[in-house]
């Protein structure tokens, strides 16, 4: 793999481990499907290269935070918006040991799409592909819905309230304007809320929605 051994700030595998408590084996694959990563993004543009100065911070521990957040009774997770595979392939790097979980990648660009169907082909993950756009019906609902650099809060809400169960919850990464997005979808929307501070950023948030409701409704 071409992807430098660690962040430029000297980040690495071990921190990511350390910090998230991942088995070993969930790594491996982690490994795995960034080797995938480097080969493929040479034929698509999956991810820039400067990207790898800080791919275990801003890329693998951001993505992995969320395992935490996935009870053992949250068995189908939708992640919408995959494009290169994070949080989605992530995540199912770590469910894959969870019996009976799946992760669902929404990717509406057909190459990305065939590479998150090869990738979860050639790991053995617990993944199926939809290329369609967010905007389409789904075709079940989700326990868990998750979103990464995807749209603004009050629109990016309304994507997933189309793929949640009634039950379900949902795991929306954001960054430094996250005060102003929930003013705004708090217009639109009422849901229960906890704010998670990221692992990976100081000014990243991960938003925990549930009992989400339109006030139009």
């Amino acid at each position: 793999m071409s992807w430098p051994a660690t962040d430029e700030d000297g980040f690495g595998p071990d921190d990511v481990i350390r910090l998230t408590g991942v088995s070993r084996e969930t790594f491996e694959r982690v490994s795995g499907y960034l080797d995938l990563l480097d080969r493929w993004r040479e034929r698509i543009n999956l991810i820039g290269p400067g990207e790898g100065r800080h791919l275990w911070r801003r890329h693998v521990l951001d993505s992995l935070q969320l395992v935490e957040q996935i009870s053992s009774e949250d068995k189908s997770v939708a992640d919408l918006g995959s494009g290169a595979g994070f949080p989605g392939l992530i995540l199912a790097c770590a469910l894959a040991e969870r019996s009976g979980a799946s992760v669902t990648l929404v990717e509406k660009s057909p190459r990305k799409s065939e590479f998150l169907r090869a990738a979860g082909k050639e790991l053995g993950l617990p993944v199926s592909v939809l290329t369609i756009r967010l905007e389409d019906a789904p075709g079940a609902l989700f326990d868990v819905v998750t979103a990464r650099a995807l749209a603004p809060l009050p629109k990016l809400l309304g994507f997933a309230a189309s793929w949640l169960k009634p039950s379900g919850k949902a795991l929306l990464m954001k960054g430094r304007d996250t005060a102003t997005e929930l003013a705004e979808a708090r217009e639109a929307w009422t849901f229960d809320l906890s704010i998670l501070d990221s692992q990976s950023s100081p000014e990243g948030r991960v938003l925990k929605v549930s009992s989400l409701r339109s006030r139009r409704a």
